[in-house]
């Protein structure tokens, strides 16, 4: 579980390096997540951006896309798509090991994980301490957290066979964007739900594959 491991440690690097970007978590009056705070709006350090907003629903503070599919890239499935991977975004960041029911298995990447017991219990048992110490060791605090969690990601383009979604450059808000540079997030569906690829996580494409 090394190799995939790895792929997710440099998560948190990516996003501290937006947080020191000269971003800051203002409040705002669009109402309060599931934990009773006010939800967050990312501001540059230019003043305020309309980049960024909170979710309209209090019960699900990782859904900040777009409530209608208008103009988001792969419509309700893009949507989909990308509110899992901040889903899962926030569950690395938190070390939470719900994560790991958001992947594929490392060892049969045709099932999501919760499918094949040894790889969850295995990456239940490490995730946690791992991606603990290393969102320690690279700072990103409490607010750190919540600039991620106003992060917005716009869509994902869907695959021609509808079960594939890539978020890459063009769905990622503009403070991230710049941090998060060629890096993609490809999701496969399985009956109908979104998981992470951990193999393809974090990807930079190679010159002339059009990241696919």
């Amino acid at each position: 579980m090394r190799r995939p491991l790895m792929a997710l440690l440099a998560a948190p690097a990516l996003f501290l390096a937006a947080c020191d970007g000269g971003a800051e978590v203002v409040e705002t009056t669009g109402g309060t997540s599931a934990e009773g705070t006010d939800d967050a709006a990312l501001t540059s350090g230019a003043g305020a951006s309309d980049e960024t907003a909170a979710t309209d629903d209090p019960a699900d503070d990782a859904a900040v896309t777009s409530a209608a599919p208008d103009g988001v890239e792969g419509g309700e499935e893009g949507l989909a798509a990308a509110d899992r991977a901040k889903e899962f975004l926030l569950a690395l960041v938190d070390a939470d090991p719900a994560a790991c029911g958001l992947m594929l298995s490392f060892t049969d990447t045709s099932r999501p994980m919760s499918e094949v017991p040894e790889d969850l219990e295995l990456c239940e048992e490490q995730l946690p301490e791992t991606m603990s110490a290393a969102v320690e060791a690279q700072g990103l605090g409490e607010e750190g957290r919540d600039i991620l969690g106003a992060m917005q990601l716009r869509g994902a383009e869907i695959g021609a066979e509808g079960d594939t979604a890539v978020i890459d450059e063009d769905n990622y808000s503009e403070l991230f964007a710049e941090s998060m540079g060629d890096s993609t997030i490809t999701l496969v569906r399985i009956d109908g739900e979104w998981f992470i690829d951990v193999e393809r996580f974090l990807q930079t494409p190679e010159p002339g594959d059009g990241g696919r």
